[in-house]
Order: C-alpha cells, then sequence, then structure tokens
C-alpha cells in the first residue's frame, strides 16, 4: 500500500499486532438458558470429564459479540454496538443479545442468502432462479414455518413461479430426477448417494436401485411456459423473469441404461411406493421428513452445529454413513430428537446451541485443550465465508458512509434523488462482491464455504480500492480521516479503530506499544502512523477468523 514505512518497522508492527492477545477480562455475566442447552452442556463435559480435558473458560464479552454477529448477521458488529454490550451490566445480555439478531432483519437477509446459497449454489444476482426463490426463502425464515415444512413445499413445488417461488428450486435442477436426486439428498438428508447414480457406492449400503429409486419419485415433472413475470433484480433494477407452470405428469418408472431396466419408485428401506403416481413428490416429502427417519434432522442439527461450532459432527457435513461416524453420536440423536419434539424449529435449535457454554467458550485453549480438535472443549477457529468477508471488510471500511460522501459531491453538480443513490450504492457493493467471489471460484457445484487466503486474495485485500480508499488520511470521507476529524487524542483514535476492525478494545500493551511507535515514528506527519495501525489490524489474521 506504501513505501515511505521501513520494511523492518513494518513487520514488527505487523507481528506485535497479530501476536498480542486481549488480556482485559470481565465477569462472564450469569445465563438464563432452556432445558435443552442444559442437557447439551451436560453431554459435553461428561465426556470432557472422561477424557481428561478441561475446558477454556467462558469468552469475554467482546470475543462473544463478535462471534455471534458473524454467524447469525454474517457481519461484525459495529464500535458502538460493541461499547453499549461491554457497558451493559445486566446478567442475561447475551440472551436478550442473541434474541434480538434473531429477529433483525440483517439475520433475515443474511441466512436468506445462506440458504439459497445451499439451496441453489452461488447464482448472478440476475438469475432468475435466485431472484425468484430469494422471496420465497425469506418469507419462510421470518414466519420460522417449521423445517419439515420448508423441505416439503420445495420438494413437492409446483404451480406457476409468480404464485409459488419455492419451484424455482425444482427448476434450478431442470426438473431432472438425478440432479434434484442428488442434491436433495446430500442436503436435506446429508447422503452423498450422487456416487450411485453410475455404481453401487464403494463404502455404503447404497446401491444404483436405491438411487434410482429415489430418483423414480421425480420424474413426470413437466414445465409450462407462461406470461412473464415483472420483477427486480438483487440490487432493485427491474427486470423480466421467465414465469413457467409446473405439473406433475403419470410416470411410473425410470429407465436406468446401466441396470438396463425400469426402476420403480422405492424408498431407501426398500419399501415400494404403490400410491397415486400424480402424488409422488407428496409420498417423498413426507417419507422423507418423518421424525421416523433417522437421517432428515440429524441432517440439519449436523449443519447447524457446523456453521456454529466450527466442525461438525459428521464430517463432510453431507458425508453420513459407515465412513464417517459421527463424534458424539448420542448428543446428535438426542439433539435430533429435541429438534423434532420442538415442532422442526429451527430457531429453537439455533437458541439451545448459541446459549450453550460449549458455544460461548472462549477459542484460547490452555496446556490441556490446546490439541483438542474433536470434543469441543474451546471454541474452535472458523475461516470467514466469502460472505461473512466481504460484508465485514465493508463495515470495516466505512465503504457506504464514503461512497455516499462522495455522491452526496456528484449531487451538487446534478440531480440524483435518495432512492438512486442508495440503488447505486447497493449496485458498487454487489460488483465489490461479484469480483470477490470471482476469486474464490472454483469452476464447480461445490459449495465455497471458507476464505482461505489465496494469494489473489491477500493482493485484493493489501491493495484493493476499498481497503486503500478507506485507508488514505487526507480523502475526505475515508474512515481514517474521518477518525482523524472527530478525535485529537491518539488513545481515543486507537480504540475506535480497534473497535471497528476487530470488534474489542486494545490491551495496555498493544496501547502502549502503538504509543511508542507513533512516538518514534520518522514520519513527519504523523497521520501516517494511523494509516498504518488501521492497514495492518484489517490484514491481520484476527479479522479474517471467526474465533
Amino acid at each position: 500500500m506504501k513505501t515511505s514505512l521501513g520494511i523492518s518497522s513494518l513487520s514488527l508492527f505487523v507481528f506485535t499486532c497479530l501476536m498480542l492477545s486481549c488480556t482485559q477480562t470481565t465477569v462472564a455475566p450469569t445465563r438464563q438458558v432452556s432445558s435443552s442447552t442444559k442437557h447439551l452442556d451436560r453431554y459435553i463435559n461428561v465426556v470432557l470429564k472422561r477424557e481428561g480435558i478441561q475446558p477454556s473458560k467462558m469468552s469475554e464479552d467482546a470475543e462473544f459479540l463478535r462471534r455471534v454477529h458473524l454467524d447469525l448477521t454474517g457481519k461484525i458488529p459495529t464500535p458502538e454496538a460493541v461499547l453499549d454490550f461491554l457497558k451493559d451490566g445486566s446478567s442475561n445480555k447475551r440472551q436478550r443479545k442473541i434474541e434480538q439478531l434473531l429477529i433483525s432483519d440483517v439475520y433475515f437477509d443474511y441466512w436468506t442468502e445462506l440458504w439459497v446459497n445451499w439451496l441453489i449454489g452461488r447464482r448472478g444476482d440476475r438469475d432468475t432462479h435466485r431472484v425468484g426463490l430469494t422471496p420465497w426463502v425469506r418469507e419462510a425464515l421470518t414466519n420460522n414455518i417449521p423445517y419439515n415444512q420448508f423441505v416439503q413445499e420445495l420438494i413437492t413445488a409446483d404451480g406457476e413461479l409468480r404464485e409459488n417461488g419455492a419451484g424455482n428450486y425444482i427448476l434450478r435442477y431442470e426438473h431432472s430426477p438425478t440432479f434434484l436426486t442428488s442434491h436433495a439428498s446430500r442436503l436435506f438428508l446429508g447422503l452423498p448417494m450422487q456416487c450411485a447414480e453410475c455404481h453401487d457406492h464403494k463404502t455404503e449400503m447404497w446401491t444404483q436401485a436405491d438411487y434410482y429409486g429415489i430418483a423414480a419419485f421425480f420424474t413426470g415433472i413437466k414445465s409450462e411456459r407462461k406470461e412473464n413475470i415483472d420483477s427486480v433484480d438483487m440490487i432493485g433494477n427491474k427486470m423480466t423473469i421467465r414465469n413457467f407452470l409446473i405439473t406433475n405428469q403419470p410416470a411410473e418408472t425410470i429407465w436406468v441404461e446401466r441396470l438396463e431396466e425400469q426402476v420403480g419408485p422405492h424408498f431407501l428401506d426398500g419399501s415400494a411406493y404403490k400410491g397415486s403416481l400424480l402424488k409422488k413428490r407428496e409420498a417423498l416429502a413426507q417419507w422423507m421428513t418423518d421424525k421416523s427417519n433417522p437421517y432428515f434432522s440429524q441432517a440439519i442439527v449436523n449443519r447447524i452445529w457446523k456453521h456454529f461450532m466450527g466442525r461438525a459432527f459428521v464430517e463432510p457435513v453431507d458425508g453420513f454413513g459407515a465412513e464417517n461416524p459421527p463424534t458424539h453420536p448420542e448428543l446428535l440423536k438426542w439433539l435430533a430428537k429435541d429438534f423434532v419434539i420442538h415442532g422442526y424449529d429451527l430457531q429453537h435449535l439455533m437458541r439451545t446451541l448459541l446459549n450453550s457454554e460449549t458455544y460461548q467458550r472462549t477459542s484460547q485453549t490452555n496446556a490441556s485443550n490446546k490439541d483438542d480438535q474433536r470434543y469441543y472443549s474451546h471454541a474452535y477457529l472458523k475461516p470467514l465465508s466469502p460472505e461473512q468477508f466481504f460484508y465485514s471488510m465493508l463495515q470495516a471500511t466505512d465503504f457506504e458512509r464514503l461512497q455516499e460522501v462522495r455522491m452526496e459531491g456528484l449531487n451538487q453538480r446534478r440531480s440524483q434523488n435518495r432512492e438512486n443513490m442508495l440503488r447505486q450504492l447497493e449496485r458498487m457493493k454487489r460488483e465489490h462482491l461479484k469480483k470477490f467471489l470471482f476469486l474464490l471460484d472454483n469452476g464447480e457445484m461445490e459449495e465455497i464455504e471458507a476464505f482461505n487466503g489465496t494469494i489473489p486474495q491477500a493482493l485484493m485485500m493489501i491493495n484493493g480500492d476499498m481497503v486503500n480508499d478507506s485507508a488514505s488520511h487526507e480523502e475526505y470521507g475515508s474512515f481514517v480521516n474521518y477518525v482523524l476529524g472527530k478525535w485529537r487524542e491518539p488513545m481515543e483514535r486507537l480504540e475506535y479503530i480497534y473497535l471497528n476492525v476487530l470488534s474489542r478494545l486494545p490491551t495496555a500493551k498493544e496501547k502502549t506499544y502503538f504509543r511508542r511507535y507513533l512516538e518514534r515514528s520518522l514520519y513527519r506527519n504523523k497521520d501516517l502512523a494511523y494509516e498504518d495501525l488501521y492497514w495492518v489490524l484489517l490484514n491481520s489474521a484476527e479479522f479474517s477468523i471467526n474465533h
């Protein structure tokens, strides 16, 4: 970014900022938790005692707040939110924060994007299936409909897309029986059955006949082109999307060339479906989501657990089977049963996990648990997902305020109403996100789950316009320029930069080090030192990891 700072000084500064950890101590608040959460913690703690592992202490307030914001909203908290939380002395403030986030618009936005990605993959902002499916998913999450109903409506979707956005899931996979079987079995049952499309599974019980027995439930789906739909894309621009009518036609079997036979619909227990051919998908959805199905509830518990805890009971998350036994089979079964008892309530499942000691432990380890990657004795470090990283970058760079300052300057020379400004701002954000995801694209359908720190990504961080624009102390409206103008005392400036980037206050050691750096710097203009500080923190491992 800059060449005026000597390499040795910068390296020392980077090393020190990355290695120093927060040593401030806070008293862990009294937690009011449900019986489900207490059972979870008892199970984990019994296993830890059996293994002779001493769990880590509870996380400090700032550490917890950053973690829960990233997990529920996909981005770091604002400096003001951090300060408010630190000042709150109530005993149940963590539970209240969880409840507050679970009904926030930013939670619904983030989890809608998560579910759309899980359902149809990362698609372009003007992709018709993404545009059509997104409002349906958001409404389902806003109403907190039971998860079994959510999946049933996706599997059985028919009618016009204008009336039923869930149909975009069926059409995303071209209503192909094999595509739908492979995806639905992975996402909703956690079963990697796609291997059985070509041959009997080499390590699991699934055969080609099993695979095509499920695929036969998806035969006979037809789509008819209807009048187009006027809609808006992901940034609010008007667009026309194609409308289809999805219908079910009688189709009893599916021809499997490799088996040289017609295969009729049958469930994984081997029982054949003998009902109406027009109701096959309804029967499949009922079987798939039935409480007696050992995979359905465990698959979603496993996926949500991994999102919050950093490691799933079964890895990979869609790899249930003899080859990948769960680390805590009894706890997984109990959580799945508890999920069913509470009406397939995803928010109940989230509350159970988020309010637990297991989730709220610090990521700092002790001599007893430093090598534990199995028993959840401490919070596991989680690389940020691409979206988490990007939206946290937007917040840490104060991107929106800087762009609004620039646009307001343009308004002095041309007329531009507020609505157009916001649409333009959203367009800029989505364009930046598109570029960022392009760097991560592996060219395949697999989900991109984590920011892995590749060289192109690192160069984007170091030299990207978003970072450099926000770091300039001279550019009016930039983050560093804003901090220098709002506060005069060096420690106040230092604290706000830490709050904005790392969501915590600097430690005493960090304050001392920066004070010395400021005093001994060879810069004639000491404002440049704040650019260095900001740039280092933004490029630190602490920023790019959910800890």
